[in-house]
């Protein structure tokens, strides 16, 4: 089977190209295992960022009617002094 230095030679070159392919699909292996934990991590992250929105959306939400509240509270109450007011006029009248 091995006669010439040139065997010797041929059968290391095959023993090497084995060894580095095996070497190298390991790496492709990792590498894509790697990418899909990068993929699943930018998911997570993009989930939580619409959380956020949506959170800050609902607070902000919150602030204004919070700030309107007293607004709307101090109309209501002009609006029945107004009523008030107009009908006392109005019961003034007819006396």
């Amino acid at each position: 089977m091995i006669q010439t230095s040139k065997d010797i030679l041929f059968l290391i070159l095959g023993i090497s190209i084995l060894v580095i392919s095996f070497f190298l699909s390991l790496l492709l292996y990792y590498l894509v295992k790697l990418v899909k934990k990068l993929y699943n991590t930018g998911k997570f992250v993009e989930k939580i960022g619409t959380r956020i929105d949506e959170i800050v959306k609902t607070a902000e939400r919150k602030v204004k009617e919070i700030t309107l509240l007293p607004l709307i509270s101090e109309a209501i109450k002009t609006v029945i002094e107004f009523l008030k007011e107009r009908k006392r006029s109005k019961e003034e009248k007819k006396e």
